[in-house]
């Protein structure tokens, strides 16, 4: 059951706008804790710093979408939701093109007489002997990667490798970040349109 907002009284405005902030907040926990596992860049490729940095900007933008969240300036709050949600959309498009092209899986051993695939990245051109030898014999890339008993030196050089890394974990970036920055200024402008107050003026009233 749902309370209306004039149950909460003078801190209806400010519930809202907490909430709005919770649920962006839980977005990305989500991402980063649960379904993002799936798609999110391998483990040894995403550098520690990468989960930090995502926060950060998130946070950002979300106490700039706070502060502009005012009644006069609604449109545009709406302008820049919806161009952030087609960033993250382009990002993610962009994002999973280059897991498709150059995401490789590497076989580890767990134990004795078990392995697990573990996914890797390449990189965006073989070495001209790895790709003279690809040719000869006909196989594809992954094939090849078996073959070099997994290691990537031997099929790239470590800039190829690095420019595909940086690209993947770019467009990873923006893909959580402007996805963030549009649930948040949706949850905003709703609050704003339904209060006609600002979300500064809203926190910083005080019970009367």
């Amino acid at each position: 059951m749902n309370l209306p907002a004039s149950d909460y009284g003078p801190f209806a405005p400010a519930v809202g706008y907490a909430g709005a902030i919770m649920a962006s907040g839980c977005a990305i926990f989500v991402l980063w804790g649960g379904r993002m596992r799936k798609w999110r860049p391998p483990d040894e490729d995403l550098p520690g710093g990468a989960q930090a940095l995502v926060l950060l900007l998130c946070g950002v933008g979300m106490v700039f979408l706070w502060y502009f969240a005012t009644p006069s300036s609604i449109r545009w709050i709406f302008v820049a939701t919806a161009l952030f949600a087609v960033v993250s959309l382009l990002s993610f498009l962009r994002y999973s093109g280059l897991l498709g092209a150059y995401r490789y899986v590497k076989q580890v051993a767990t134990s004795g007489s078990s392995t697990k695939g573990v996914p890797i990245l390449g990189g965006r051109k073989l070495l001209p002997e790895a790709e003279s030898k690809r040719q000869k014999l006909g196989i594809d890339v992954q094939t090849l990667l078996e073959g070099a008993q997994y290691n990537s030196d031997l099929l790239w050089s470590r800039e190829s490798q690095q420019s595909v890394k940086q690209s993947v974990l770019i467009f990873f970036i923006m893909t959580l970040t402007f996805g963030t920055w549009a649930l948040t200024g949706a949850s905003f402008a709703v609050q704003v349109l339904l209060t006609k107050t600002s979300a500064a003026n809203a926190a910083s009233e005080s019970p009367k």
